[in-house]
């Protein structure tokens, strides 16, 4: 899926908790409810918010982290993981997914 299917397919996907908002970024596009950042677009993926607490479980899905790079070229971890192969085709686990995103966005969002 490119950048505007995969928004489309999160927003449909998220309709029944409530509307997602999107925001333009370097790498794509960051996707928001109720205004808690829990996941990005980025490179034609979709990426989920992640922190300490939830990483355990991102890695026994096997979701890779997002590199980003930078000022002196040299790269880095950004806090999003690797959505399942699963979010892409099951509205379920998209929603499954997307709620431990908002967990970790609303933890950020504390601090």
């Amino acid at each position: 899926m490119n950048e505007e299917q995969l928004i489309s397919w999160v927003r449909k996907c998220m309709q029944p908790i409530g509307p997602i908002s999107t925001r333009p970024i370097m790498q794509g596009q960051a996707i928001y409810l109720e205004g808690v950042l829990f996941a990005c677009v980025a490179g034609e993926q979709l990426w989920f918010r992640t922190d300490d607490e939830s990483d355990l479980v991102w890695d026994a899905a096997g979701s890779e982290w997002l590199l980003g790079t930078k000022k002196d070229g040299s790269a880095t971890y950004e806090p999003y993981r690797s959505a399942p192969e699963s979010a892409y085709t099951d509205e379920k686990e998209m929603r499954k997914w997307a709620k431990q995103g908002m967990a970790a966005g609303r933890r950020a969002k504390k601090n």
